[in-house]
């Protein structure tokens, strides 16, 4: 997981396990997807329901278009620009 400042051309998005489906799926893709940047995950240790991402929002709508055509009820991952609360 890198700690970096969000850079002109990315901005940071939340990917959310939704239904209780697992993210670690995701977080072994994310390591080897050069265009992902890991900033935090969020949720008990061992167990994140949330990841935050640096990335172009080119790549979110990769990664919306992926969740899209592989989820299923059960099993979904969703993807929203992280804004402040």
């Amino acid at each position: 997981m890198t700690h970096a400042s969000t850079t002109p051309d990315k901005a940071r998005y939340l990917v959310h396990a939704a239904y209780g489906a697992p993210l670690t799926d995701f977080l072994a893709l994310a390591e080897t997807d050069p265009d992902i940047n890991v900033i935090d995950l969020i949720g008990p240790r061992g167990q994140p329901h949330t990841a935050v991402l640096e990335i172009t929002s080119e790549t979110a709508r990769r990664l919306q278009q992926q969740f899209r055509n592989a989820g299923t009820p059960t099993h979904q991952l969703t993807i929203e620009p992280d804004r402040p609360l």
